[in-house]
């Protein structure tokens, strides 16, 4: 079954499945580099912009917006922005995709000379 959400400003369709939401919203251009980013703890609007270099300020505060509806981050007055419970699982989750990217970034690397 599927069902029109909105996400941000864009509309999607989305499956009723739990892992199908989680997949759209991590497809979600700069989504993973946020959550990535924001793995060192909370930081402020400018700080997630230095980290994240090269987004635009629209774009991270759309992404932002995205992420606090997911219960993924949490807007905290004094240190800016983090990640919630759920967020600091998911990103847990990320580290031994990252130790399979740096393998295979240096297999690549050999294979290319």
């Amino acid at each position: 079954m599927m069902m029109k959400v909105e996400a941000g400003s864009e509309a999607r369709d989305k499956s009723s499945r739990p892992i199908m939401q989680l997949i759209d919203l991590l497809g979600t251009k700069w989504i993973m580099r946020i959550l990535w980013e924001m793995n060192t703890g909370p930081c402020t609007f400018r700080q997630l912009q230095e980290r994240c270099g090269g987004i635009s300020p629209t774009m991270i505060n759309n992404r932002m917006k995205d992420l606090i509806d997911a219960n993924l981050v949490d807007k905290d007055s004094p240190s800016g922005y983090q990640l919630t419970g759920l967020g600091k699982e998911l990103v847990i989750l990320f580290s031994p995709l990252n130790q399979w990217a740096e393998q295979w970034a240096v297999k690549r690397d050999e294979n290319q000379y």
